[in-house]
């Protein structure tokens, strides 16, 4: 990782002191607005696609320039809705995935390293085991768990961008992007590079936020004048790769990652802020992606036409039921002249008793609505298994009465495993981003404790890569454990007839690699040094006890012998003369 070693060291004469000026290495700002303005026509047509998302079933998420989302924010955004369900499944995915891939109750990361071999060495792995408790409290001391929260609710448009921040107070401070106030720009590899953002800020949050030095001086006059300070501007932000950044310069501007600010409408040679970021900042979490293309596609693009058809079923449900309780009613002309027909409960119409005037209704309602319910409740289904809130409720929906604890685990395993391609991109595109740059502030403000002397020489050259252990990552890997347990209980069973099986079985790595793949901490594990110690202790100890016991057999066995030379002793010296004769003490039989 940049995570590039976990006992880097810092760059020697690199210092800020070092670089060029800041005023000789600006950025072209011709070249940014082009850009800029390139990326936001390139995202037109998506723009219209998320807006049909956001009208028929995420009304409550994304922010869109043509739209009252920025005159009038407190508006009612359902007015399309009839039927609010992609909008709870969208809540019950978010809920779903947060709790199965970045739990904030338990341990969903682990830090490894890339030399297989070394993930063996426990005193190693507990350099890793700490760093990663301390990435942990950094995160839940953040505001990263509500953003990523917030991130996942998003997602079922396609995707979301994260920015991550270094912060003073808490380390790290996380800002997601909802839908319509971004764009992207993916390289040839289809990897999201660049970043790009236009948004509204007061004069006063301007101030706040880049201070006053870093204002044009027409705003800089209305702040001292504190006048106008409600008034919005329109903030641009492009993060790019830095193509102009000098080697052996360690500034703002020749950070791998350009960060550039600056108002739409300011002069050329005028920025809010020009810096920069050592690895990538605004990582993408992305759900499906074709090809090389920077915007992905959601649960909510699949489910969009169901959507639809269920907003104009609901209506036509609906008023087939009003119209059966409430159906038009006929009358005479003169009904109206007497104040028309009244349909309250209670209600008085008045009749004209000489023409015998009745009201009564128009047509006869006998509507069978069963049809009607059961498409309804069909596409309610199809529209949640796009979002995939069925899996979520699947412990829910179990008759675990009839089910055993296992039968239910592996249900559960093979329904997550079906989010197994969403998963991995993730991982791969977001989350490691994310737990990249985090660890890597936290080294360069030196929260991570000194390597061991005794590690310094192994470790300072190690790459460190993150292996996670969420639900959802372990449904992926439960295949190989399962294929370890099957083995052993396979082999437990034919050693009752051919014992020697057991002789293929290596106990000790089966173990490892099976605790390695569950992601248990290194404390808890012993080293294979002190395991082997261990091992050549008691077979020490069971030679000692083999000995003692043989010992005691002899032992044992010589009693007879010596108690039968006791009793020929004394009878010899009680004078019996056969017996003194046998031994050949003197006086017996001659």
């Amino acid at each position: 990782m940049n995570f590039q070693t976990i006992a880097a060291s810092k760059p020697q004469g690199t210092l800020p002191s070092d670089g060029v000026p800041l005023k000789k290495n600006l950025p072209d700002r011709q070249r940014l607005v082009r850009k800029l303005k390139s990326m936001y026509e390139d995202r037109r047509d998506w723009v219209d696609r998320w807006k049909e998302i956001r009208d028929y079933q995420l009304p409550f998420v994304g922010e869109f320039d043509d739209t009252a989302d920025k005159t009038n924010p407190a508006r009612r955004r359902d007015l399309k809705i009839v039927h609010g369900v992609a909008w709870r499944a969208a809540q019950v995915f978010a809920a779903g995935v947060m709790s199965g891939l970045t739990p904030p109750s338990r341990q969903w990361f682990r830090f490894a390293y890339r030399r297989p071999e070394l993930n063996t060495n426990v005193e190693a792995m507990k350099v890793l085991d700490t760093r990663q408790e301390i990435v942990s409290s950094v995160l839940a001391k953040s505001n990263f768990y509500n953003s990523i929260h917030t991130v996942y609710l998003e997602l079922p448009f396609g995707q979301c961008p994260m920015a991550i921040f270094y912060d003073a107070e808490n380390g790290v401070r996380f800002q997601t992007m909802t839908i319509g106030t971004y764009a992207l720009e993916a390289d040839g590899f289809g990897k999201v590079t660049t970043f790009a953002r236009k948004y509204d800020m007061t004069l006063q949050q301007l101030a706040d936020c880049f201070g006053v030095d870093a204002l044009p001086d027409n705003l800089k006059g209305l702040l001292d004048n504190q006048t106008n300070l409600t008034k919005k501007y329109k903030v641009c932000w492009m993060v790019e790769p830095n193509s102009d950044k000098l080697p052996g310069y360690m500034d703002r501007l020749n950070m791998p990652y350009r960060s550039v600010y600056w108002l739409e409408k300011s002069e050329s040679d005028e920025y809010l802020y020009v810096g920069g970021f050592e690895e990538e900042a605004v990582p993408v979490a992305r759900y499906l992606v074709s090809g090389n293309e920077a915007y992905a596609r959601g649960p909510a693009w699949f489910a969009e036409g169901d959507s639809k058809m269920l907003q104009l079923l609901k209506k036509d449900y609906l008023t087939a039921i009003e119209l059966k309780i409430k159906p038009p009613m006929q009358g005479s002309p003169s009904l109206v002249n007497n104040g028309g027909i009244n349909l309250m409960p209670g209600g008085l119409t008045a009749v004209d008793d000489q023409t015998q005037d009745m009201v009564k209704p128009l047509f006869a309602v006998d509507l069978d609505l069963k049809d009607a319910q059961e498409e309804i409740i069909r596409v309610e289904d199809a529209i949640k298994r796009a979002y995939s809130a069925d899996l979520f409720l699947m412990l829910d929906n179990l008759d675990n009465s009839r089910m055993t604890a296992r039968e239910v685990m592996e249900r559960t395993q093979e329904k997550l495993q079906q989010l197994g391609p969403v998963v991995e991109r993730l991982q791969d595109e977001f989350l490691t981003l994310i737990l990249q740059r985090v660890y890597n502030i936290i080294d360069r403000s030196g929260g991570f404790p000194p390597v061991p002397e005794e590690l310094q020489d192994i470790l300072s050259e190690e790459d460190v890569e993150v292996d996670y252990i969420s639900p959802l990552a372990q449904a992926q890997k439960m295949s190989g454990l399962v294929n370890i347990e099957q083995a052993i209980a396979q082999t437990g069973q034919m050693a009752q007839v051919w014992p020697e099986v057991t002789k293929k079985i290596n106990p000790l790595g089966a173990i490892t690699k099976y605790f390695e793949m569950l992601g248990v901490p290194a404390m808890a594990l012993r080293s294979d040094e002190e395991v082997q110690e261990m091992l050549k202790q008691e077979q020490q100890e069971m030679q000692r006890q083999q000995e003692m016991q043989e010992g005691l057999a002899m032992a044992q066995a010589a009693a007879p012998a010596a108690e039968a030379a006791k009793n020929l002793t004394a009878a010899a010296n009680d004078s019996n003369p056969a017996i003194t004769s046998w031994l050949g003490v003197p006086g017996g039989w001659e």
